[in-house]
């Protein structure tokens, strides 16, 4: 070691120390920050010196990672990516931290009641379409002894640390060099598959096995390497089956997915292999009895469930109707989502930009690469990764069309499913990319296949500190729903889940509720844990929460209005549909009794008044 890496070591050292205190510090901070009531924006609400802390940590463990050392083989580059990937953990973590009661609207509020329900007896998870996060939550819940909704978000957090691995592991497997698995790393750690459009960092189920896919990719590039006579029945021909079931009972429509980016790769191989039988691509372990067996899991598994069947038809429908001109808008949702943000005095390019700036660099980079990769070029870097480049870019072409089927369907959002997967393919190549310049840049790159595993190694550089340094900041800034993107925070406070106990232990069976945005069938299901979605409750029209509820309509009901929903309406929406009068003016209104306040939830009790005919 030279007189400078001997220095420069206990410097990183010393730095390193630094970062994982702050991250210590963070922490604690947010532990001793818990949150009192519904937060609408938990950016904002968090104290800022544990975003601070955290972005003093990430500061750290990119300039250990990539700003060069005397010593490329020096550990404390990897205590760098192990520091970032703690950074950013705890930053996701900061719900759990803080003492939030829950995280997730919507969907993950059924996922919370199928997941009750499991835990109770009452829903066997052989009846659900997709039981695989419920009953591992539920067993986490018992084995950990934790609240249901805390053992939901660790699933969630699980699927985070899955990602994390299995990318690095991939490009790793694939390239065998320590900078393009550290590139990899912090490529991960950007999520680019978590857009807050149909792809969450709460529970999901399809959020959560489009991150676990990563583990399929992984074990799809060490199958490539395995035996051709005997694959199937490898330690790694098994895993990938193992894992295959997974995908399968976690979200079927995530494996539907990958169907289409395997068959594509099997073309890939038998087109190669068609052309010449001595081509890397041909020499590789062929994917066809794998292919087959995910298209055989698959059509087992939906053989029960008619759900799927009949989504596809519907889906495929869409698609017909608008071809011949009897179809809705295209992109229907987005197109209502940019009136509504023009309403509120957005833009979707400003939306766009706070959202997509870290996919669409990585996208750029990723199709740079990948149309080196298929044209051909004499770059080393290139040739050394071509025949997988090649596979990931034929997985992103079969998925163009399967997205674009969602984008047709009238009011759907699934096509930002189908661009989550995508985005696991493009970190892939788009950290193959940087890796290749990285190769480029350095005078350590090499010059042949096998430099860097006979000990050379690529360099790191301070311009790629200061990229991912960028694109961290506008990742995290957007990975929980806020104001900052024109949405408001999934948090759900206990004084609001408390008062939704109350009110359905306590209230008439046979009323039903008015409420906000499907508010109460979701909570009916968290609560309750129903096995089929609530569809009893009825969304109340701002209109009509101004004038005269109770004459509406024609039988006696609750109303519930919460915390969440004021902020939601006025603060984050800008009083897009709802206005504070309106609901304000629920009190001054006849025959509308509030029976039920906790300070974040209120019950009424709305009186029929319609006249009898």
């Amino acid at each position: 070691m030279s007189s400078h890496s001997a220095a420069d070591d206990p410097f990183r050292k010393l730095v390193l120390a630094v970062g994982f205190l702050a991250v210590a510090a963070s922490a604690l901070l947010a532990r001793a920050s818990p949150a009192t009531g519904y937060e609408l924006s938990i950016y904002t609400m968090t104290p800022t010196t544990v975003w601070a802390g955290l972005l003093l940590a990430l500061a750290v463990a990119l300039a250990v990672a990539f700003v060069p050392s005397g010593s490329e083989r020096s550990p404390t580059r990897a205590l760098g990516v192990g520091l970032g990937g703690l950074a950013v953990f705890t930053f996701a973590s900061v719900p759990i931290l803080r003492g939030y009661r829950y995280m997730g609207q919507h969907d993950a509020l059924t996922h919370l009641g199928w997941a009750r329900g499991i835990g109770e007896g009452t829903i066997s998870p052989f009846d659900l379409f997709y039981p695989g996060i419920h009953t591992v939550s539920v067993l986490v819940s018992t084995v950990l002894e934790l609240p249901l909704e805390r053992a939901l978000f660790v699933v969630v957090l699980v699927s985070m640390l899955v990602f994390w691995a299995f990318v690095p592991l991939t490009v790793w497997t694939i390239t065998e060099s320590r900078f393009a698995a550290t590139v990899a790393a912090f490529s991960a750690f950007l999520l680019l598959p978590v857009t807050t459009i149909s792809m969450y960092l709460t529970p999901h189920a399809m959020s959560q096995t489009v991150l676990f896919s990563a583990l399929l990719c992984f074990l799809f590039v060490s199958y490539l390497r395995t035996d051709h006579d005997r694959a199937a029945f490898t330690g790694v021909g098994v895993a990938f089956a193992i894992a295959g079931i997974a995908a399968v009972v976690y979200h079927p429509q995530l494996l539907a997915h990958l169907i289409a980016a395997f068959v594509a790769i099997c073309a890939v191989q038998f087109v190669a292999r068609r052309v010449s039988r001595t081509g890397r691509i041909a020499e590789q372990t062929p994917m066809y009895g794998q292919a087959l067996f995910l298209i055989g899991l698959f059509l087992v598994w939906t053989a029960n469930h008619g759900f799927f069947t009949d989504t596809i038809g519907y889906f495929l429908a869409s698609v017909v109707d608008f071809v011949l001109g009897g179809g809705g808008t295209v992109g229907g949702s987005a197109q209502t989502q940019g009136e509504s943000l023009a309403a509120v005095g957005g833009s979707v390019l400003e939306l766009f930009f706070k959202l997509f700036t870290p996919q669409l660099v990585f996208s750029v980079l990723a199709g740079l690469f990948g149309l080196a990769a298929l044209v051909g070029t004499r770059s080393a870097w290139v040739n050394r990764v071509r025949p997988e480049s090649i596979y990931f870019v034929a997985a992103l072409v079969a998925l163009v069309p399967v997205f674009f089927v969602y984008f047709f369907a009238p009011g759907s959002s699934m096509y930002f499913r189908v661009f989550g997967l995508m985005m696991v393919f493009v970190t892939v190549l788009g950290a193959l990319a940087i890796a290749g310049i990285g190769a480029r840049l350095s005078s350590f790159g090499p010059t042949d296949d096998s430099s860097e595993t006979a000990g050379g190694s690529i360099a790191g550089h301070p311009a790629f500190a200061l990229v991912f340094a960028l694109l961290l900041v506008l990742s995290l800034v957007a990975i929980f729903p806020s104001p900052y993107t024109y949405t408001a925070s999934p948090h759900v406070s206990d004084t609001t889940m408390s008062g939704y106990e109350t009110a359905f232990a306590t209230g008439d069976e046979e009323l039903d509720y008015l409420g906000l945005r499907d508010g109460p069938n979701r909570f009916d299901d968290a609560v309750n844990g129903n096995e089929q979605r609530s569809h009893y409750h009825f969304n109340v029209d701002a209109a009509v929460l101004r004038t005269d509820v109770s004459s509406e309509y024609d039988e006696d009901r609750y109303l519930v209005l919460t915390g969440m929903d004021y902020d939601r309406e006025v603060t984050a929406y800008q009083e897009l549909r709802y206005t504070e009068g309106d609901l304000a003016a629920v009190e001054s209104q006849p025959d509308v009794d509030r029976i039920q306040s906790n300070g974040e939830f209120d019950r009424y009790y709305v009186h029929d008044t319609t006249p009898e005919v």
